[in-house]
């Protein structure tokens, strides 16, 4: 059997420490599966670096002056790595024994690949999928394999996906294609950003069930299931980079068959803004696109005119994957299955015109 490849384990980190007193002993007992173990701080300021220097000494710290969001500190792995495959976890994910070995593996089979995901199981419940790939919506979200779905039941075979999803992955930089996180996201989206402009250039993405990892509770401050609810913070950073997504990737034409389901969408969008209290994130989130348009249609030709694959390759149908959190009342429950209704009836015409 041929040596896999060696690879570099790249854990983001900022103000984790309380992941890290998790997951850190767990990914050093396998620190024999690794070339080596390397930690980006995005400048943290809760004691992480002293911590793993004082405890892990054989991890390799690169500091980062300032907190540019997880995307950033992702890039600053690649170009620290000394391998050509980096598997990048943040800091509340612990990789189950072999789970770099199976990415590896998958991506040598599949050479047109550039991206190996494993399956994410939650850390408090491990019978549970979290996720194990993802495809990319019309409107522009993204929707979760297998999610919340027993591990017993979610399908075991190795396959193509057409997104990216951050918490764990295996990249091998050499087929990238030159492509980067884009750090103009901060947070949130920036994974299916990336992920979206891969599978433009042809670029394959691959999800392994064999491959494991055990995901936390997220980042605090931000995560739903770290906080309970949506932040104001994350509303804000959810409605922007989304639109930013739509600007950047989707072709003139399907943002013209699109638009009647897209506007709906803002509309809806709007009006949970106003039920949530949320108006001022929305109209912030407006205004920084506004401020930002030059930069944003400078990078929109730069994926037009590199992309290789139509957006009806890439984007598929189906009911609108929002979290549940958003529909909390009857009412908004049913309001949900109405638009729902006509998302799916919209795609299959949409779908022939794409």
């Amino acid at each position: 059997m041929t040596e896999l490849a060696p690879v570099t384990l790249c854990i983001v980190n900022y103000n984790g420490l309380r992941h890290l007193e998790r997951t850190l002993p767990a990914i050093c007992a396998l620190a024999h599966e690794f070339a080596e173990i390397v930690l980006v701080d995005n400048a943290s300021t809760d004691g992480s670096v002293a911590f793993v220097e004082a405890r892990f000494p054989a991890v390799r710290i690169v500091r980062l002056d300032r907190n540019d969001g997880p995307g950033a500190a992702r890039n600053a792995g690649l170009a620290t790595a000394r391998t050509d495959l980096v598997l990048f976890v943040d800091n509340d994910v612990a990789p189950e024994p072999g789970c770099a070995a199976a990415l590896a593996a998958a991506l040598e089979a599949h050479p047109r690949a550039a991206v190996a995901a494993p399956r994410i199981l939650y850390a408090h419940r491990p019978d549970i999928v979290q996720y194990d790939g993802a495809d990319n919506h019309y409107l522009g979200l993204m929707i979760l394999h297998h999610q919340d779905v027993p591990r017993s039941q979610a399908e075991a075979e190795i396959r193509t996906v057409d997104g990216v999803v951050s918490a764990a992955f295996l990249v091998a930089r050499s087929r990238l294609e030159g492509e980067r996180f884009d750090p103009s996201f901060f947070i949130y989206v920036e994974d299916h950003d990336f992920g979206l402009r891969l599978r433009l250039l042809g670029v394959e993405i691959l999800s392994v069930p064999e491959a494991l990892c055990l995901h936390g509770d997220g980042s605090d401050g931000l995560s739903v299931r770290a906080v309970g609810a949506y932040t104001r913070r994350r509303a804000y950073l959810l409605i922007r980079n989304r639109w930013l997504l739509l600007l950047k990737n989707y072709s003139g034409r399907s943002l013209l068959v699109l638009s009647p389901a897209l506007l709906a969408f803002e509309l809806a969008q709007l009006a949970i803004a106003a039920k949530k209290g949320w108006l001022a994130e929305w109209w912030a989130a407006l205004r920084w696109l506004l401020a930002h348009r030059r930069e944003v249609l400078a990078e929109r030709r730069r994926i037009q005119a590199e992309r290789r694959v139509p957006d009806r390759q890439i984007l598929r149908g189906g009911a609108v994957p929002f979290r549940a959190e958003l529909t909390s009342s009857g009412a908004e429950r049913a309001l949900r299955r109405l638009f729902d209704g006509f998302a799916i009836a919209y795609w299959r015409v949409a779908a022939r015109l794409l």
